[in-house]
């Protein structure tokens, strides 16, 4: 097994926690009407307040830009599902962005905590504490055999969905992603893209859960993802070495030729810059770059991300071409303070 917690942590990209709940007395989101999407808000934005008055706060989507709502979702604090839809449908979000209640999408209440790296239990900690404070206030939806009452059967029971973003360059190049989807759906677990059900994996992200809530325990959900996240972390490590041994010249070439391309650009657009930036991060986990803050690094790909960089940068309005020069000048100037080469030999 891996031991080697720095190898974990590059691994395993982030972890969330999900609770879907339903309020006893109410129709699903599916089958209600305007007056219950209403008065489910109300209830819940009441009972934030009464458990926390200034600790969340309150994103209607219908009264959010576009701009907004492609922001939240490159943070992965709402869903896609929830942004199409319109009045009495919201988000609250805790200060320190790491919390998210969408109301009335799928379910009543979609709670979740995201954190970076891997700690799944510190994630399960701290939302399973505010799902308590919600349960003492609000009636949810719950049958003593069936457990949680969710609109989709496949979240009966405990509701909750333990997941991790794992980045996998070695076993997407190997070819084993395909082979493990039915080993883990066989455990009760699911392999996606980053985005979830029905979307790719981008950059060789991959998003790692219990696809299983009935009958498992919330332990039990927490204990079989802790164990196929460490895993996937040993057969990852595993096909990395493989890489190296068999294809090191032709790798470094092309994640060096991507470094030279973003740092030497006048003209960037976003294609580009994902296609390329991958390869980079391939070849700052392979070695052949070194990260002088990495912390810095991985807020830099945060702050790249379309809708960050238009927001942080005033760009709303601009043409495309402007975007690009500025994504140009933006990643030819930063990159380098982040990252060197490290030459063979070193």
């Amino acid at each position: 097994m891996v031991n080697t917690p720095e190898f974990i942590r590059l691994t395993v990209v982030s972890t969330r926690i999900r609770f879907a709940r339903n309020f006893a007395g109410f129709p699903f989101p599916s089958k209600m009407k305007p007056s219950h999407t209403a008065e489910v808000l109300h209830l819940v934005s009441e009972s934030l307040k009464e458990i926390d008055p200034n600790e969340y706060t309150r994103y209607d989507i219908a009264q959010l830009r576009s701009s907004e709502k492609a922001l939240l979702q490159e943070q992965h604090l709402v869903s896609p599902a929830l942004l199409k839809k319109g009045e009495n449908h919201a988000a609250f979000i805790s200060s320190d962005r790491a919390v998210s209640i969408m109301v009335n999408e799928e379910d009543h209440l979609r709670e979740q905590y995201i954190c970076k790296g891997f700690d799944l239990y510190k994630a399960y900690e701290r939302l399973s504490a505010l799902d308590d404070g919600l349960a003492s206030v609000l009636d949810f939806a719950y049958d003593k055999t069936l457990g949680y009452l969710t609109a989709c059967p496949s979240n009966l029971g405990t509701g909750m969905r333990a997941s991790v973003m794992m980045f996998l360059p070695g076993l997407t190049w190997k070819g084993e992603i395909k082979r493990l989807i039915p080993i883990l759906h066989n455990r009760g677990m699911t392999l996606r893209g980053a985005f979830g059900e029905g979307s790719e994996a981008e950059g060789y992200l991959y998003q790692v859960s219990n696809e299983r809530t009935l009958g498992w325990s919330e332990k039990d959900i927490l204990e079989e993802v802790t164990e196929v996240t460490m895993s996937l972390c040993d057969q990852e490590l595993l096909a990395r070495e493989e890489m190296l041994q068999t294809s090191e010249t032709e790798l470094r070439d092309r994640c060096l030729r991507a470094y030279g391309t973003l740092t030497n650009c006048a003209l960037l657009d976003m294609t580009e810059f994902l296609s390329k930036i991958v390869d980079v991060r391939l070849g700052l986990e392979l070695g052949f770059f070194k990260a002088k803050d990495r912390q810095r690094f991985d807020e830099f790909l945060d702050d790249m991300q379309p809708a960050a960089f238009c927001l942080n940068n005033n760009l709303e309005g601009e043409t495309e071409r402007y975007y690009d020069e500025m994504r140009a000048e933006t990643v030819s100037s930063v990159l380098p303070k982040l990252l060197e080469v490290v030459r063979r030999g070193r």
